[in-house]
């Protein structure tokens, strides 16, 4: 089925359905958001759905967190699984959500729990909303766990991830300073508040830097290296 309106059977019709429904306006933006503390093991995201014309229909926020490149087994050994379903933030039947016949914006916030054995970079957030009586999907989000919930952080704020070289002084009076001077290679440091917000960044190469941020307060430093490592600190920092 596209959109729960075209019987895609047979699949020599899927692209004249397809082309027939992204002919169709769409009405609805949806912004995805993580909340303070979001982190890979636990949170909050924010689904925050604007509606640019009165709908003046009940719908349904459907979440749902997906996990790529799983193995398959039995009949499917040797073959992988992508954007299987690993959690349905909104349970199985979603959150109603009722839009009236002005342009308006619903928020809802949903918890995530990320399992232990599930491949961190390889989960996304999947959001579609639906009209509950013609099953027309009025749009849909998608996003990478790791890039929406950006500081990288393991567990709750202040766990620290082991990474050979890379240290920080916590806590900084002043300026936090970091060190990569046993890193080979280049790499990218960005400073996070707690609420996931992008305050600096700057590019180093084998050496120590310093971010001066406007308040005080704890910050999440998220080192990236050219080969792709990525690791993150905490700093308490006093101005």
């Amino acid at each position: 089925m596209v959109a729960g309106l075209y019987d895609c059977w047979p699949i020599s019709g899927l692209n004249g359905y397809y082309n027939t429904r992204m002919g169709v306006p769409c009405y609805l933006d949806i912004t995805v958001t993580p909340q303070a503390g979001a982190s890979q093991t636990y949170g909050t995201i924010n689904f925050s759905m604007l509606a640019e014309i009165g709908l003046s229909t009940n719908a349904t926020l459907h979440a749902i967190i997906n996990e790529t490149g799983i193995p398959g087994t039995g009949t499917y050994a040797g073959k992988e699984f992508d954007y299987s379903l690993r959690w349905n933030m909104a349970g199985a039947n979603g959150t109603a959500v009722s839009f009236g016949s002005s342009s308006e914006t619903i928020d809802v916030n949903l918890e995530y729990t990320i399992d232990s054995s599930w491949d961190w970079d390889e989960l996304y957030l999947t959001t579609f909303v639906q009209n509950n009586a013609t099953k027309e999907v009025l749009n849909s989000h998608m996003v990478k766990m790791s890039d929406l919930v950006s500081t990288g952080i393991s567990g709750e704020y202040g766990a620290e991830i082991s990474t050979p070289g890379f240290s920080v002084v916590s806590p900084s009076s002043g300026a936090i300073t970091f060190n990569s001077t046993s890193i080979s290679g280049s790499a990218e440091i960005s400073l996070f508040s707690l609420d996931g917000r992008l305050v600096d960044t700057m590019n180093v190469q084998n050496g120590v830097g310093v971010f001066s941020p406007e308040n005080s307060g704890v910050y999440v430093l998220r080192l990236q290296t050219s080969d792709g490592f990525v690791s993150s600190k905490t700093a308490v920092f006093i101005r």
